[in-house]
This record gives structure tokens, C-alpha cells and sequence, in this order.
């Protein structure tokens, strides 16, 4: 049987609850590389950006690493549309790990909108 979008999510689901109730990071983030990379696999990879920002919203107490499979996954549609999302949910309401992702936007001195960011970085900061 061939998997969508939501059975994916919901893979990726499980595992950070499994992780937040045995308080360890390791449980979700060495099978979510799995999953991410088959996810990379498809055609429509680039349609799982949103989805799992708001799966970040949803679980803000994980450690998802650094960048580790998320953020590893997500660099990979850097210029093609996942800043925009990133900024989206920032906007509805930062969460550390959205924070470090952003940060690490702001570490790209070719950016031309480096300095955008980097002023959204320090009023989320402050």
C-alpha cells in the first residue's frame, strides 16, 4: 500500500510522542531520518514543508536536533520556498526549534534578505 502525505505525518506523529513520554530524543530522531528520507524520495517532497512545521508548532518540547532530520529535510528547499514558510510559522507563533531554524538563515551572509531575518530573529529573541 502506497502512503500519502497524512500517513506519513502521522508516522512522524507517533514517533515524537514515543520520544516525549521515554524523554528521549533518540527515539524519534534515528527512525525520523528514515522516514524523511523517504519522503525525500517522492515527487511532491516539497508539499511536506508546511505539514511539518506545524507538526514543530505542535510538539515544541522535542528535541529535534541540530538541524537533525527535520531541519536536514527542510534546508534542502533552501531558496525555493521553505523561508517563507518558516517566517509563516514563526509568525503564528515561534517555537525553539523555528527559532534555531531561523538562525540559521541568518547565518547566510549571501542572503539578500539576511537582514530581514536577522530582525525578526532579535524581536523574537527579545
Amino acid at each position: 500500500m502506497k502512503k500519502d502525505l497524512n500517513d506519513y505525518i502521522y508516522e512522524l506523529e507517533k514517533l515524537i510522542n514515543i520520544a516525549n513520554q521515554n524523554k528521549d530524543k533518540y527515539t524519534f530522531q534515528d527512525p525520523a531520518y528514515e522516514i524523511m528520507d523517504e519522503i525525500e524520495e517522492l515527487s511532491n517532497s516539497f508539499d511536506f514543508v508546511e505539514p511539518i512545521l506545524l507538526l514543530i508548532e505542535r510538539s515544541p518540547d522535542i528535541d529535534f536536533g541540530g538541524p537533525g532530520p527535520f531541519g536536514t529535510f527542510l534546508e534542502k528547499f533552501y531558496r525555493n520556498g521553505y523561508e517563507e514558510m518558516l517566517i509563516k510559522s514563526l509568525q503564528r507563533g515561534s517555537k525553539k526549534y523555528t527559532i534555531f531554524l531561523l538562525e540559521r538563515l541568518c547565518n547566510d551572509e549571501t542572503n539578500p534578505n539576511r537582514k530581514e531575518y536577522s530582525s525578526l530573529l532579535n524581536s523574537l529573541k527579545n
